[in-house]
């Protein structure tokens, strides 16, 4: 009953409730990506174009580049490897959105709301897709997918999206 207690085993169980969330909400992404059927190119098209494709290998997620500048205050953090989640042949990133200083937003919420905005005055659209949960942010350029997978009701876990390619499944 005494390791119930102790604070060191509830930061424990509240660091593993987030990774499950964060975990869920990746695995619902990839189920509404998943749902609409997607286009197979026609073999040779990359030598076709004359190679100027994204320079993505099939099965790569996008680089949080994609994004462009982060808004003022901000910044964009992922980790090349470690931030790369990869189901059959279809790969998202994480990205944090972090302070300037590597600090910890105290309004993850907020924090969303705000690269969701300036998102849009650069061009990007508010998606629902199918099945996702109202309130969820979900944005899209026409050839990338951004997600917010943040758990917002923990204070200590920095907001998070979830960035994709948007093939077919993403109807303007």
């Amino acid at each position: 009953m005494t390791l119930l207690r102790s604070r060191k085993t509830m930061f424990v169980l509240v660091g593993l409730v987030v990774v499950g969330l964060v975990v869920s909400a990746a695995v619902g992404l990839f189920n509404a990506i998943g749902t609409a059927p997607v286009a197979t190119p026609p073999q040779g098209q990359g030598q076709q174009d004359g190679g100027q494709g994204t320079g993505q290998a099939p099965g790569s997620p996008p680089d949080a580049d994609v994004l462009g500048q982060a808004p003022s205050g901000l910044s964009y953090v992922s980790d090349p490897e470690a931030d790369v989640y990869c189901e059959q042949d279809e790969c998202v990133r994480l990205v944090m959105v972090m302070t300037q200083d590597g600090e910890l937003p105290e309004d993850s919420r907020g924090v969303v709301e705000t690269v969701a905005s300036h998102l849009t005055e650069r061009g990007w659209e508010e998606q629902q897709p199918q099945g996702a949960p109202a309130g969820q942010v979900f944005l899209s350029d026409g050839e990338h997918i951004l997600a917010d997978t943040s758990a917002h009701e923990d204070p200590e876990s920095p907001p998070v999206l979830m960035l994709g390619d948007a093939g077919e499944a993403v109807t303007p």
